[in-house]
């Protein structure tokens, strides 16, 4: 070898020996900021991975090429690892603000993310999907966090049949542990598609757990209580469902079918003449009636109508 290629070997080896002993002298630094030791930045992971696959983007990091020079060496490296320090320290930073991800947020960010998220659920109530979609990708653009945008884009899909990317939507949000009666009752869906009845009534039952004074998810397990066959289980979320909404048409007949399917002629009653006082519709008041004397027959109970 030249005397030339000798003295650049030794550079590049003195190079390799000055970033190594930087390395040492910080490591105590990078490993306590260990991307995969937080729990928070293992859900920043698949968060962006999943938005990543929601805008189609492959991203892959470019790997920088070796100047021939000692001065084009040095700072690549040099700039390398000042990079990579520095983005460990404000990930560290920024997720000790996890309890209000907004509250870094400069106000018009703020007014930004509300008024995107209501232009989408205004969008997808006109049902233009791929619009009210567009609107919460934007929204996670600013704040990946925001829970209302993954559960709306979950929603969307669902809406559209697109059962896997539902799922795994709202799949999601349950690692996040910042689930609703909504995201509950979706997977529930999800599952009953699937053909998973186990799932979706665990499913079912979280729903209503969650949100315990909306009636509705009350009588929606009351009713996949009543598809299959087990109106036992089905009476008690259909009485809860028309103690809290009373003059409910809806829930009410729910309640009476349910009463009708476990033959309980006297709560079936009851439910008839609140139904014919509520709904006040003849035709549909003789349809109950003729219901309810079926069953007050096959049980030998006197009519009292």
């Amino acid at each position: 070898m030249s005397l030339l290629a000798w003295i650049a070997l030794a550079v590049l080896i003195l190079s390799l020996l000055t970033i190594g002993w930087l390395l040492l002298m910080h490591w105590g630094d990078l490993r306590l900021l260990d991307p995969m030791t937080i729990k928070e930045e293992r859900q920043k992971k698949e968060r962006q991975e999943l938005m990543n696959r929601r805008f189609e983007r492959v991203s892959s990091e470019q790997a920088a090429s070796l100047s021939r020079s000692f001065r084009g060496l040095w700072k690549s490296l040099r700039d390398s690892y000042r990079s990579f320090y520095r983005r460990l320290r404000a990930l560290d930073a920024s997720y000790k603000k996890v309890k209000n991800p907004l509250a870094s947020m400069a106000p018009s960010q703020k007014d930004r993310v509300t008024t995107l998220i209501n232009e989408a659920k205004s969008l997808a109530r006109d049902t233009k999907w791929a619009e009210a979609e567009r609107r919460y990708l934007d929204v996670l653009q600013i704040d990946p966090r925001s829970i209302d945008a993954y559960k709306g884009i979950g929603q969307i899909y669902l809406k559209q049949k697109l059962y896997p990317q539902a799922k795994e939507t709202l799949e999601f949000l349950l690692k996040t542990k910042k689930t609703d009666d909504t995201t509950f009752a979706c997977l529930a869906e999800i599952a009953e598609v699937e053909g998973d009845m186990e799932k979706a009534e665990v499913y079912r039952v979280k729903a209503a757990e969650a949100s315990p004074n909306q009636a509705f998810r009350h009588a929606e397990l009351a009713q996949f209580y009543l598809a299959r066959k087990r109106p036992d289980y089905a009476w008690g979320p259909a009485e809860r469902a028309i103690e809290l909404e009373k003059q409910s048409v809806k829930f009410l007949e729910l309640a009476f079918d349910v009463a009708i399917a476990n033959r309980m002629p006297k709560e079936a009653r009851e439910l008839y003449q609140r139904l014919r006082i509520a709904a006040d519709d003849a035709d549909r008041a003789s349809h109950w009636k003729e219901k309810l004397e079926q069953i007050e027959e096959s049980m030998g109970v006197a009519k009292d109508l």
